[in-house]
Order: structure tokens, then sequence, then C-alpha cells
């Protein structure tokens, strides 16, 4: 996939899902990974994953994809690329004002927050079976949900009891 062909495929997923950062994560797996192969499962939930816990938009993990397949110049296009549509949609801000009022605009900015919704839990789905595929990451998995879920824990230390759960079952052979 050349440089080019990966800022076209990051610009028109990023218009089409309003920029929503974690809506283009099934759209990337199911172009890059499963469509092209240029990326694995593991590389775009990495570049998703760091993406999270840094400061900034949530969308800028594509700048990881970027740099994963074209290098420090693949990361800045895809920076371009990802802020372009904001700024192109600027001008559009007027009309959306001038068109709040009629009914059928929130129902579908409605319709469009659902979709991602299905679209996040479709991607969550497949790269679950891809990933999920022991008792040691089934553990992990699940004491993740629950620091997120159940306890409310900040992100950043879900991630890092996770990793040492983790590294904990590889240093005594379970994983």
């Amino acid at each position: 996939m050349s440089l080019l062909e990966l800022c076209v495929t990051v610009l028109a997923y990023n218009a089409v899902t309003f920029g929503n950062g974690p809506v283009m994560v099934p759209l990337l797996q199911a172009d890059l990974v499963e469509g092209r192969g240029v990326l694995s499962s593991d590389q775009l939930l990495y570049g998703f994953t760091i993406a999270r816990i840094t400061p900034g938009q949530a969308n800028t993990y594509v700048a990881a994809i970027g740099y994963m397949l074209h290098g420090l110049v693949g990361a800045l296009a895809c920076t371009v690329a990802i802020v372009l549509p904001g700024y192109l949609m600027l001008p559009l801000l007027w009309g959306y004002q001038r068109l709040r009022g009629v009914h059928l605009i929130p129902a579908f900015t409605r319709g469009l927050t659902i979709a991602s919704v299905g679209l996040i839990f479709a991607a969550t789905l497949s790269i679950g079976q891809a990933t999920l595929t022991g008792w040691v990451s089934l553990v992990v998995f699940a004491a993740a949900l629950a620091m997120a879920q159940l306890l409310h824990w900040n992100p950043l230390i879900v991630l890092g009891v996770s990793a040492l759960i983790g590294l904990g079952a590889r240093v005594l052979g379970w994983a």
C-alpha cells in the first residue's frame, strides 16, 4: 500500500465517521488487516492503545499506523490526513447551525451515533475472537473489564495492571 493510498484511506474513513476515532477501527481492520493484509490485528491494536493512553485526539492512532507502514513521513502524512477533514468541515458549521432546528438533523446524528456503537462492537467482537485465544488472555480481559467497568479505574491504571498480570503469567510460564 502506497503512502498516498494510505492517506486517502485515512482521509475518507475519517470524513465518513465524522472524526470519531474508535469508529474508524473496524473500517481500518477490514481494510488494512483483513483486506490488504498490510497490518496485523496486534499492530492495529497497539497503535490504538498508544493513542488512548497519550494526550490528544482519539484518532491519532493512525499516525502509528502511518509510521508502521511508511516511517516518520507516513506518521506525519497520516496526521495531516486525520486533521484535514475537521478544517474542511468548518465552513459547513454555519449551515449546520442554521439547520439544527430541523427535526431530521438530530435524528440523523443519533442514527450515526448508534451505527458507530454497532461498528465499534463489531470490531471488538472480531478482534476479541482473534486475540482471546487462551485462558491467560481471558483472565487479563476479564480483569481489565472489571477494573474499567465495575471499579471505574483510570484507563492508564487498567492498562498497567493488565500488563503486569500478563507479564506475571509469562514469568510463571502460564503464557
